[in-house]
């Protein structure tokens, strides 16, 4: 019936290894029972191992003792690193690999291999009986590497000066602890394994030490508030915050709520929340309003719920009730938080807001429109400082502009390219006989007739008085000159009918065309240059074209 005993303990025990594993308490909570456990398991099993003669059992209980000796290591260096602030070494893709040496003396202790670890000699003596094997330094070693560790770590965090009070105050408890359950573990050494036949008894100073030990770090940890640190931010932080919140179990009965709560609802923790209690303090409109939200969380308990509400209390405010379920990791509704969150100044700054945003959109479209007229103008400017005031063509500024960064592509590139220099054929004689203006009215049609020979993309200007030039990119000798006699044929059938006597008035033009179609790369020393002997040699061909008869194209390739 001993393993019945045996059993039922290990239940209980694992029962409350299960509570406070599984409960929401932090991660030092969880350490220190697992360290606690550890020291219970040591006198627990010496104990039982004292109250039985036969030998299965008292080794089977010794081996249980030696089990929790082997995880004192880990514990005690798991707690330190936690309570001196250095959780983040343990994660569980280190916890295996710092928790070896500790498995592999449980291991140990388990298989014994050929009693090497543990064995008891029958016949002799009770306090003689148990001897240590070689496997038994195996655990030493891994207590002893876990304690040195432990003690190195502490010195280096009481060493440092940037650390708060209260974190050197823990350091220096633990480094406490250390000293004394080392002291206990060598004395117990000396004493039940070395000098055993001196001492002539067994004396249990390692369960002492760990006894002394734990009283210790439970006291420290009861008057720094160690565990309850988390509890109070909790409460701090509710209390602080500028929502009221009401939590509830799965049913209603408030177990949490803060301080800010409570102009609003007048309920206390451990009352059942009742909602016609809540809803009996508001007048119609709201009442009616928190009727439906009632209803909806009752028919939708696995949403999130929301509701802005205009209360009429000692004055007007506006607040935002909103409902949550509270979910376990089995994803299973445990209780709900209901919160109500004063936005009465939010809501006036949003009008106000809203107010001053419609100013700033009237002014911005004002400012807009005035933009506009602005951006408008400037691209009048803009096209008056490019263009002719009378026929609109480009001006020679702007093609002299352009020509200048186009040659230089163009050669850089090998792309051919054509100009034509022309203008009007004894346009002197139109003026001296029809006036000016009959002379403005023939040099605007011209051009519209030489615009509508051209292509989108050339380049058409007027150079001075009736002589205009036009440029042609990507253009060979042989297009230039087809285009040529378009643009002469264009103006030959070109009518202008002026007010002198209803008769047509006609004009020929005079051209002169150069195509350049090959590149020597040193023009790209002095661009102007060469676009000054290019507009030379245009020119050169127009007053051929006009000395040898007018009406007529000159074309020249430029070598």
């Amino acid at each position: 019936m001993i393993w019945l005993d045996f059993s039922m303990f290990m239940v209980l025990l694992g029962l409350l290894l299960y509570v406070f594993t599984s409960s929401s308490v932090t991660v030092l909570h969880r350490i220190y029972i697992f360290l606690h456990v550890v020291f219970l398991l040591w006198p627990l099993f010496q104990f039982a191992s004292q109250t039985t003669s036969q030998l299965s059992y008292r080794l089977f209980y010794l081996s249980g003792s030696y089990i929790g000796l082997s995880l004192l290591g880990i514990g005690w260096f798991a707690f330190i690193l936690f309570l001196t602030g250095q959780y983040y070494v343990i994660r569980k893709s280190r916890l295996l690999l710092i928790s070896i040496p500790a498995l592999v003396s449980v291991i140990v202790v388990i298989w014994n291999p050929n009693q090497r670890f543990l064995s008891i000699e029958q016949g002799l003596d009770p306090y003689k009986q148990l001897h240590h094997g070689s496997l038994y330094w195996v655990m030493i070693a891994q207590l002893v590497m876990y304690l040195t560790v432990s003690l190195i770590i502490l010195l280096y965090k009481l060493g440092r000066r940037d650390d708060s009070a209260r974190q050197r105050k823990m350091v220096r408890t633990a480094l406490n602890g250390v000293f004394v359950l080392s002291f206990f573990a060598i004395a117990d050494f000396v004493v039940n394994v070395a000098y055993t036949d001196y001492f002539a008894r067994y004396i249990p100073l390692i369960s002492i030490g760990m006894t002394v030990t734990a009283i210790y770090i439970v006291h420290a940890i009861s008057r720094n508030k160690v565990f309850d640190i988390i509890q109070i931010v909790q409460r701090d932080i509710m209390n602080t915050m500028s929502m009221g919140i009401v939590v509830m179990d799965e049913n209603d009965m408030i177990i949490e709520i803060n301080k800010m709560i409570k102009p609003f609802i007048r309920f206390r923790v451990g009352d059942i929340f009742n909602q016609e209690a809540l809803l009996s303090q508001f007048k119609s409109e709201t009442r009616r309003q928190l009727e439906a939200f009632f209803e909806a969380q009752r028919e939708r308990p696995l949403e999130r719920l929301e509701v802005e509400l205009a209360l009429d209390l000692n004055q007007y405010q506006y607040v935002i009730v909103q409902s949550a379920p509270i979910f376990n990791q089995r994803k299973r509704i445990v209780g709900r938080v209901l919160t109500i969150q004063d936005v009465t100044e939010m809501r006036m700054l949003v009008e106000e807001t809203n107010t001053q945003n419609e100013l700033l959109h009237e002014r911005n479209r004002e400012l807009l429109i005035m933009q506009d007229e602005l951006f408008q103008a400037n691209k009048k400017l803009e096209h008056m400082a490019i263009t002719d005031g009378l026929t609109g063509c480009y001006n020679r500024r702007y093609l002299l502009q352009q020509l200048e960064g186009e040659v230089v592509n163009n050669i850089r590139y090998g792309i051919p390219f054509s100009i034509f220099l022309f203008d009007l054929d004894f346009f002197k004689t139109i003026n001296d006989r029809y006036g000016h203006l009959i002379g403005d009215e023939v040099l605007c049609s011209t051009v519209e007739a030489v615009r509508s020979a051209l292509r989108l993309t050339d380049v058409l200007a007027r150079f001075g008085g009736e002589e205009f030039t036009v440029y042609l990119p990507h253009t060979n000798r042989e297009q230039a000159d087809m285009i040529a006699e378009q643009v002469k044929e264009a103006v030959e059938k070109n009518k202008v009918t002026t007010t002198v006597g209803g008769v047509p008035v006609t004009v020929t033009i005079s051209m002169g065309v150069i195509s350049i179609e090959q590149f020597d790369p040193a023009d790209l020393d002095d661009p102007k240059a060469f676009l000054r002997e290019l507009m030379a040699q245009a020119d050169a061909a127009l007053y051929e074209a006009k000395y040898s008869g007018r009406n007529r194209i000159v074309k020249r390739k430029l070598a």
